[in-house]
């Protein structure tokens, strides 16, 4: 039991140290289970700060329409709502995640990934 978790636990270290290259690791019935790291995740899973979370949660889930939620894949982030159209809310909320972000925009751009509620990538 002690040498599965052990391979378990390296496979997922070395995992983390390749991120590019997604690691196999084989179960106790011996089949092949693919790590799940390049994943990207959906809904409040994918806000990566709990300071995001918590804006998200107590401000941006209750703020009117017209509204959209950025932000990049180092954390930056930033929100904006009550917009005339859902275009300007999500030029807005880019723009301030850019300003936050500038140090790794080039790398980690901003993205949308909330629009009026509705999670980008959700089916």
């Amino acid at each position: 039991m002690r040498s599965g978790i052990f391979i378990v636990v390296s496979a997922l270290l070395v995992g983390c140290a390749t991120h590019e290259q997604p690691i196999s690791t084989a179960t106790s019935t011996g089949e092949i289970v693919e790590s799940s790291f390049d994943q990207k995740a959906v809904g409040e899973n994918s806000l990566m700060t709990n300071q995001a979370l918590k804006s998200y949660r107590e401000g941006y889930v209750h703020a009117t329409e017209h509204k959209a939620f950025a932000q990049s894949d180092v954390g930056a982030w930033s929100w904006k709502s009550n917009r005339t159209s859902v275009r300007y809310a999500i030029e807005n909320s880019l723009k301030d995640c850019q300003r936050n972000n500038k140090r790794h925009e080039a790398e980690y751009p901003c993205k949308i990934i909330n629009v009026d509620g509705k999670w980008v990538g959700e089916q």
